[in-house]
């Protein structure tokens, strides 16, 4: 049985064999027979990933979900009902996508105004700074000059208990990084009828909630009805939560 400082020098020689072949150092000891691999190394690509980066591929599975249903569908005049639920699941999908993209924004805007230290913060975002880290956070954080990991992880932890769906809390928390009225800017950049950019957001989120929540039915009724969902009514939810995400990431 080979001892720790002999397997050592054995990784060390696969190294240097495989520089003499031409292959690149990876960094990384590839484990011998018997070994196992304790921990998956962050990919480069994966560190690089921005919040509009994070929304695209969620926005993806909901896109996905038409193309099943159209799969199913084939050539048929009309599609089974069940089908139907390839719809409401595309409409959760991409509520949740936009839900992700906003959280991970306002993380990483957050981290740029706070690395900006000539620059002034908004009065919300430091009064929230304040309820979370307290004064001896801070004094903490002063001491050992890790105020953006704190403030960081302080807001993380308040997001895993917040839902980031639905136009107000959407603008209360856009407001703290710095923008004012955010479906504003962006129905400008997106040459968008505003009102129709909030009330049809708003429409989606209480869609979404319905889905989530009660099954997607009528309850007041009896027996409970189903709410009729369309290919339409999916590919549209799609499509404007695109166009926010999309213009809030160009602001």
């Amino acid at each position: 049985m080979k001892t720790r400082k002999e397997q050592k020098r054995r990784n060390k020689r696969t190294i240097t064999e495989a520089k003499g072949r031409g292959a690149k150092p990876t960094g990384r000891v590839v484990p011998s027979q018997g070994e196992t691999k304790t921990s998956q190394p962050v990919t480069e690509a994966a560190a690089k990933l921005t919040s509009y980066d994070i929304f695209s591929l969620c926005i993806e599975r909901a896109k996905n979900l038409i193309k099943l249903h159209k799969a199913a569908h084939g050539k048929k005049s009309k599609p089974e009902k069940y089908l139907a639920d390839a719809h409401r699941a595309a409409i959760v999908l991409a509520v949740s996508a936009l839900d992700a993209f906003v959280r991970t924004f306002v993380i990483a805007k957050i981290r740029e105004l706070l690395a900006k230290k000539s620059a002034s913060l908004p009065d919300s975002l430091t009064n929230q700074i304040k309820k979370f880290l307290k004064d001896d956070g801070l004094l903490e954080s002063a001491r050992k000059d890790d105020l953006l990991d704190r403030v960081e992880k302080a807001f993380q932890n308040d997001f895993e208990n917040r839902s980031f769906q639905g136009t107000k809390i959407i603008t209360d928390y856009m407001k703290m990084v710095g923008y004012d009225d955010i479906f504003h800017e962006v129905a400008i950049s997106a040459k968008f009828n505003e009102d129709t950019l909030r009330t049809d957001l708003d429409r989606f989120t209480k869609r979404r909630h319905v889905i989530a929540h009660r099954g997607d039915y009528d309850l007041n009724q009896n027996p409970p009805k189903e709410k009729l969902v369309t290919k339409k009514d999916a590919e549209y939810c799609i499509r404007l939560v695109t166009i926010i995400a999309k213009n809030m990431n160009k602001l």
